[in-house]
């Protein structure tokens, strides 16, 4: 953000802006009234915007919606001329762009960087093991918020989507303070605390397993057990539905009295032990987790039992491979099973995302990797070694003896998680990828979509529960329409949230339209289409000679009439024989751009389909009846099929005798 001292503006005055709870501003410490609604509108959004520039445009739609008068412009000018008013120095404060308008303000007189500022010195406390110092830094950060944010605005989408995120880093870091007051047994503090957030955010399932959990560590069985009560009645009465499995996990938990429950004695706030090179850090590196998260027991269970299993097995440490397709939602699982097996590794958490670029541009490498997880349990910058295999062997080192969990995040292939796992067996991995691995000794889980129930609740707590409860046969068809992919689920209720004019049964009318539906499922940085273009990227990256057949294979099958095809078929559509088709079909698979069902045997889920058309129609391809080998014994999917030419690269006539164009193959 730049500050006021950056700019041209003089500071006569103090100003503060407070945007954690109703909209504030204060000159000289004296609160400024601001009347109408559609100035406090034109202050939340260039606060919103953090220093930037704010088109005019943008802030038209935010105030009058997409209907604005014909005045719009000159009333938005009027609106800026007022606030430049309560403003000391206003011209220079409140500034005029080239595209829009800028407001200038010091971060000091901000509570929202002041809040972030604090939050980062909290965690810093955190990974020094200075306990009770981060306990005061996150009540400090924490007492910023007077209610929910901007709650006397009102709310066009981009300052919905503004005041969610906000939200979202408030839960966050509240479940980081509770974990540090639960650390230094302070559960009066907790219980009192999570009453009150609750109250806000009453959907909110993991901040009510944490009360029941601090009612249940300081003796109040009863009191948690009521945690439990209260929180049912609330899902029914606003989602119609019951707890998810980890709440209930949990109430079976204390009604049998697990030991398990009860925390061990309370932190003492020690930096740690130290080692040859200086004091050893207990790094906590894993992001937040997501707020809104369902399904996936299975594949929970079955992770829990690999790293169970894992000590007692193996002589490296137990390794766990979430796989599949991408948006299917590995990474949220990954980060969610971290968190929850967090406290069974007290030596610390290391995370990596593995296609996050280096400062020089490039993917991470090995090297760059372990050198930061170095950094991270404490080794001086000057000790770490310059050569991977010095730097792999102090990081073995580094490991022994201790329990320490890493997650690597987004792997290309298994050479980038190979030199990150432990020798020692007491520590455990956790990996995300699109590919399986296949040579990593590992415990592999797919990860695949999400079933009805899942998808129907995933979009209810992303939304709100009354609407989609209201609309519920809307709602199924939307999650099928989504062909329940979390990440399609995620942008379908991210869109309503920032419609809600919009009926459920009207955007699922949108996405009936094939043709569009990709178009529909992309927003805020976050798109369906691109998503699956990154798979079909990696495809066309691979040094195999036959990448052009398998690439033509994905367009063709997209234009597919049915929802299964085997290796016939494949051969039928590409003009060659079956042992160059069943290779193409096996690089499809390894890019997860389609799944086998038996061994001759595949599909593709509906919107890969829909992305592989869209490949293969402005390619020359042309409607027509498929050949006799493909359409011998399967039920139509589509109106129409498509074939193409018979020899890649050159023009050829088809069964019918219709001339297609060349390939670009």
């Amino acid at each position: 953000m730049r500050t006021a001292a950056d700019s041209d503006c003089p500071r006569p005055e103090a100003v503060t802006f407070r945007t954690l709870g109703t909209l504030e501003l204060r000159v000289a410490g004296a609160p400024v009234r601001i009347g109408a609604d559609k100035q406090r509108v034109l202050l939340a959004m260039l606060l919103a915007h953090d220093g930037r520039a704010v088109p005019v445009p943008a802030l038209i739609r935010e105030i009058w919606g997409d209907d604005p008068p014909p005045s719009a412009v000159a009333n938005l000018r009027t609106y800026v001329m007022q606030l430049r008013r309560h403003l000391p120095a206003g011209e220079a404060r409140l500034a005029t762009s080239r595209s829009g308008y800028v407001l200038h303000v010091d971060d000091t007189d901000f509570d929202i960087p002041r809040f972030r500022a604090k939050a980062a010195d909290a965690r810093r406390a955190v990974a020094q093991r200075q306990l009770p110092e981060a306990a005061e830094l996150y009540t400090q950060a924490l007492a910023l918020w007077r209610g929910l944010p901007l709650e006397n605005v009102t709310q066009g989408a981009a300052l919905r989507g503004f005041t969610q995120h906000l939200s979202e880093l408030y839960l966050s870091i509240v479940e980081e303070q509770v974990g540090v007051e639960t650390a230094l047994g302070r559960h009066g503090t907790v219980i009192q605390h999570l009453r009150h957030v609750i109250k806000l955010h009453p959907l909110h399932e993991r901040l009510r397993g944490r009360l029941m959990l601090a009612l249940y560590s300081n003796g109040d069985v009863a009191g948690a057990l009521g945690a439990f009560t209260e929180a049912r009645n609330a899902l029914r009465e606003e989602l119609g539905m019951d707890p998810g499995e980890e709440l209930s996990r949990l109430h079976r938990a204390i009604l049998r009295r697990d030991p398990a429950l009860l925390p061990g004695p309370p932190a003492t706030g020690s930096a740690g032990p130290t080692g040859p090179t200086g004091p050893q850090s207990i790094p906590r590196q894993l992001p937040p987790e997501s707020t809104v998260f369902v399904g996936r027991q299975r594949e929970i269970a079955a992770a829990h039992e690999a790293l169970r299993a894992g000590p007692t097995t193996t002589v490296s440490a137990p390794t766990v491979v979430f796989h599949g397709q991408g948006g299917f939602g590995k990474s949220a699982l990954a980060l969610r099973h971290a968190h929850d097996l967090a406290p069974l590794y007290p030596d610390g958490q290391l995370y990596a995302d593995l296609t996050c670029p280096t400062p020089q541009g490039h993917p991470p490498r090995p090297f760059d990797i372990i050198t930061g997880f170095l950094r991270a349990l404490g080794v001086p910058p000057p000790h770490i070694p310059d050569t991977t295999a010095e730097a792999s062997l102090r990081y073995q080192s580094m490991l022994a003896g201790r329990r320490l969990l890493i997650v690597a995040d987004n792997a290309r292939d298994a050479s980038q998680i190979r030199p990150l796992i432990p020798a020692n067996n007491a520590c455990a991995v956790l990996a995300t990828s699109r590919s399986s691995l296949p040579t990593l000794l590992a415990t592999r889980i797919a990860v695949g979509t999400l079933d009805e129930t899942s998808s129907v609740r995933l979009l209810a707590l992303i939304g709100t529960g009354e609407r989609f409860a209201r609309e519920h046969d809307a709602t199924v068809e939307l999650a099928r329409l989504c062909g329940h992919h979390a990440l399609a689920l995620r942008i379908a209720a991210a869109r309503l949230v920032a419609r809600p004019e919009w009926s459920l049964a009207g955007f699922a009318g949108r996405l009936r339209h094939r043709a569009r539906r990709l178009d529909e499922l992309q927003a805020e940085g976050l798109s369906v289409r691109a998503c699956i273009a990154q798979s079909y990227r990696q495809l066309l990256r691979t040094p195999l000679t036959g990448r052009a057949r398998s690439a033509r294979a994905f367009q063709l099958l997209g234009l597919f009439d049915h929802h299964e095809f085997d290796i016939t078929d494949t051969a039928a559509l590409l003009g060659t024989d079956t042992r160059q088709a069943a290779g193409a079909l096996d690089e499809l698979v390894d890019a997860q751009l389609i799944e086998p069902v038996t061994e001759n045997t595949f599909r593709m889920h509906e919107l890969i389909r829909l992305y592989a058309a869209e490949l293969a129609t402005p390619a020359g391809m042309l409607p027509h009846r498929p050949p006799p080998a493909v359409a011998r014994h399967k039920q139509p999917y589509s109106s129409s099929a498509y074939v193409s030419s018979p020899r890649p690269g050159t023009g050829s006539q088809s069964r019918s005798g219709v001339r297609t164009k060349p390939s670009r193959w």
